[in-house]
């Protein structure tokens, strides 16, 4: 390639140079935009895991109540099939 001018030299090295920048770029804020939605994918699912486990808690607590009435009543029948 015969180079006329220097400044048309100078142009074409400018413009592959800033279209390499600018690929560089790109694939840098395709990355962030990644991280970010992968971020926000598990931000939201440890929401939910959080709010399924407030919301199980009270069926946990009454599961155990019910649990410990049977097992009253299991020593009540006992005592009186002993006497």
């Amino acid at each position: 390639m015969q180079v006329h001018s220097p400044s048309i030299f100078i142009f074409f090295m400018v413009t592959a140079s800033s279209y390499e920048l600018g690929k560089d770029v790109v694939k840098k804020k395709i990355k962030n935009y990644g991280k970010a939605d992968t971020k926000s994918k598990i931000a939201i699912k440890k929401d939910a895991i959080q709010y399924n486990d407030e919301s199980i808690q009270p069926y946990e607590d009454e599961q155990k109540s019910l649990q410990e009435g049977m097992k009253k009543l299991n020593e009540k029948e006992q005592d009186l099939v002993m006497k």
